[in-house]
């Protein structure tokens, strides 16, 4: 995997978000032998691709991909770049939501009716992408999702409360996730107590799912699969 070079897009704009995905990312990636490049919001416009991204990770966001934004053209180029280039990208999240957005169009993310907040099963399909994965839960934030995908998309992950928890582009090196396994285990208690302060649905919103640090540690496969296999 030493030629490989991640381009990892960190889209939050909250301090302590953002600092757990950069926190995450070091901590999923230490023992994976691959480069990878942490560009923030406010530097989107200055990706310098004469560096040769092999793989593109696109992160979560407090932002809905059902709304606009004066940003997400420039991800739509960045996404645009990647998959005219036939290189590997994997959204998390937001990020899972805006590749359905930028491949099929907005009108195929929605408002949730059953958002999910703290951590959840996740119940996966044999896609290589869940490779030596046997069973994962996984930290949940969203209150919009993806549905109604055609036949072009394979359907890799689901829970209870969400259909589509993960999809593959068919034949092509393009995964999303709906769940989180790019923040650091303790964080998601205290994003989920915050969570609990703003949210006047919370109590119907919060999944009970107790999950210990051992069990989260199956959520770094993830990352591993997804540069191995492409």
């Amino acid at each position: 995997m030493g030629n490989k070079h991640i381009l990892v897009l960190n889209l939050l704009f909250e301090t302590s978000l953002k600092n757990s995905f950069n926190n995450r990312i070091a901590e999923a990636f230490k023992d994976i032998s691959a480069n990878y490049e942490i560009v923030h919001l406010s530097d989107l416009e200055d990706i310098d691709y004469s560096k040769k991204y092999t793989h593109l990770l696109i992160s979560g966001s407090t932002e809905s991909a059902i709304e606009e934004n004066t940003w997400y053209p420039q991800l739509d180029s960045i996404i645009h770049h990647f998959i005219s280039k036939d290189k590997s990208i994997l959204g998390i999240c937001f990020g899972h939501q805006f590749l359905i957005r930028h491949i099929l169009g907005k009108s195929y993310v929605r408002k949730s009716a059953t958002p999910e907040i703290g951590w959840t099963n996740v119940k996966l399909s044999n896609n290589p992408i869940f490779n030596n994965i046997d069973s994962l839960k996984s930290a949940v934030f969203h209150y919009d999702e993806i549905f109604d995908l055609d036949k072009r998309f394979e359907i890799t992950a689901s829970s209870e409360r969400c259909a589509i928890h993960g999809f593959q582009v068919q034949g092509q090196k393009i995964w999303g996730i709906q769940f989180h396994p790019d923040f650091m285990y303790d964080d998601v208690f205290k994003f989920t107590d915050d969570a609990k302060k703003e949210d006047l649905q919370f109590e119907k919103n919060h999944c009970q799912t107790n999950v210990s640090k051992e069990e989260f540690a199956a959520n770094n496969q993830i990352f591993k699969n997804w540069i191995e296999i492409s």
